[in-house]
């Protein structure tokens, strides 16, 4: 292993560099053998398959400061679940790599320091954070697909808001979003903002494509991770059933803002605003609502605003073919014997 051609025999700090020994010492080892473990159960979870996501661990060093201590983080582009600890990446506390993974023999690829590392360093540098996770879990992907347009998650009065530091059951829960880019190291201002903008935020989702989270200790940030997860999962599903995660009461979700959701035309995603015009969707009576709805709202809706629209609307092409219609309709009727069938009047009749 590489450490640089450091020659220090003392403990690294951030402005120092690490020995050999050290770098092979018991805190480094179970540190790296930690982030291993977590690669392999979080690939179990479905949060870093295909190679994505990331995860990195301060080392538990308890002679050295939180701050200075050494930072352990797993490689790019590696199958999770086959992580070992000699896979790691070991680095100071200001980000300069101290040790790096031998290459393996093809088809394995060159080892390859993970994009999101100044990301991670962002939340080390600026909320002490003990240890990151950056998940590509679906969850924390189609959250952010509810409403396109939203610079936050926010929900409220679920027990699960509890595992989130400094949050308790009535609180409301905000995550930061932040728009994704190409590649991950171009998200590292747009999260040092989100961060700076959240100061109770131990989380920043990005949209379409996951979520970061910190804690003071991999214990900590495992724990909140396994809770944000929880609830967006759980906030996808009351969606689906039409009950709002954003009240205390949990009634059901406003049409208005369920339909702005999916059809705004503010929405920045070309895929969704370009076909939002195009698409109604309609139902058949007693599929959403009562059939008595056709009876009770429906029909005296058209009694009380049919003579409107027909004064308003009476020379237009499409009301005169609307009115051969019902025509054909009534005549085949009143051939047929059909009770309440009346002949419709000629156009002239029904212009005075």
């Amino acid at each position: 292993m590489s450490c640089g051609g450091c020659a220090c025999e003392a403990p690294a700090g951030a402005g120092a560099t690490a020995s050999e020994a050290y770098l092979r010492g018991e805190p480094v080892r179970e540190a790296r053998e930690l982030v291993a473990e977590l690669c392999r159960h979080f690939y179990a979870q479905g949060w870093v398959t295909g190679t994505g996501g990331s995860i990195t661990v301060k080392v538990n060093d308890p002679a050295v400061p939180l701050a200075d201590r050494l930072i352990v983080m797993s490689p790019s582009g590696v199958q999770k679940e086959r992580m070992v600890a000699e896979d790691m990446y070991v680095m100071a506390a200001d980000g300069k790599v101290l040790s790096a993974p031998t290459a393996k023999p093809w088809p394995n690829k060159p080892p390859k320091c993970t994009d999101c590392a100044p990301l991670f360093m962002k939340a080390y540098l600026m909320r002490g954070a003990g240890a990151v996770i950056h998940s590509h879990g679906m969850e924390t992907c189609i959250a952010t697909m509810l409403n396109p347009g939203a610079k936050e998650f926010r929900m409220t009065h679920m027990e699960m808001i509890k595992g989130i530091k400094g949050h308790g059951y009535r609180d409301e829960l905000v995550i930061p979003i932040i728009e994704n880019t190409p590649y991950e190291y171009e998200l590292t201002d747009s999260l040092s903002e989100a961060i700076a903008a959240y100061p109770k935020a131990t989380a920043v989702l990005v949209r379409n494509h996951g979520i970061y989270v910190w804690g003071d200790s991999w214990i900590n940030a495992k724990t909140q991770a396994e809770c944000y997860h929880y609830l967006l999962d759980a906030c996808i599903k009351l969606y689906q059933l039409g009950i709002d995660w954003t009240t205390p009461e949990h009634g059901p979700l406003n049409s208005a803002k369920r339909l702005h959701s999916i059809l705004s035309p503010e929405i920045p995603n070309g895929c969704h605003s370009a076909e939002a015009s195009k698409c109604v969707v309609l139902d058949i009576e007693g599929t959403t609502t009562p059939i008595s709805f056709v009876t009770d709202a429906m029909f005296p809706y058209a009694h009380n605003n049919v003579r409107k629209h027909l004064i308003s609307t009476f020379d237009s092409e499409e009301t005169k073919e609307d009115f051969n219609l019902l025509r054909i309709q009534i005549e085949d009727d009143l051939r047929n014997g059909i009770a309440g069938a009346v002949p419709v009047p000629p156009d002239e009749a029904m212009q005075q």
